[in-house]
């Protein structure tokens, strides 16, 4: 494998961890992916933090593809501040270990690559939030 594109798995608990452990189980281990647990007693500072220097230590210039579980979640919500401020983030919400398996296979590209890949495979459950955001923008336009 040749300069994949970076991986941040962001999540509430350890179900990135795991989610992590899974792929690896079936697919071999795995490189340049970053783990982000949200935890009961977790900081939010740290782990905006953590975020944004995960980010720029993975980022080798072709952008970055973070998954995080929920929508408006404390993950989904830490990677939506790159995602405002980075135009090379891709954002999706909602994955679960059949989107990590397509991701893993969609790293060789580019982020658009990828995000085609998730779109095709999984319209209905994994969502593009820097799209779900901008339909949130245009929405908050028309009123």
């Amino acid at each position: 494998m040749s300069n994949p594109l970076p991986i941040i798995l962001a999540s509430h608990g350890p179900f990135a961890q795991g989610a992590l452990e899974c792929a690896q189980m079936l697919m071999g281990k795995q490189e340049s992916i970053h783990i982000i647990s949200v935890l009961v007693d977790s900081n939010i500072n740290n782990l905006r933090e953590e975020m944004q220097s995960s980010y720029k230590k993975l980022n080798q210039g072709n952008g970055v593809i973070i998954l995080v579980d929920i929508m408006g979640g404390t993950p989904c919500n830490l990677a939506s501040e790159l995602l405002i401020s980075h135009d090379d983030v891709l954002l999706f919400c909602g994955f679960n270990i059949p989107v990590l398996l397509e991701v893993l296979n969609n790293r060789e590209g580019t982020l658009n690559d990828a995000k085609q890949a998730i779109e095709e495979a999984f319209p209905q459950s994994c969502k593009d939030v820097r799209q779900l955001l901008n339909i949130k923008n245009e929405e908050v336009n028309e009123l």
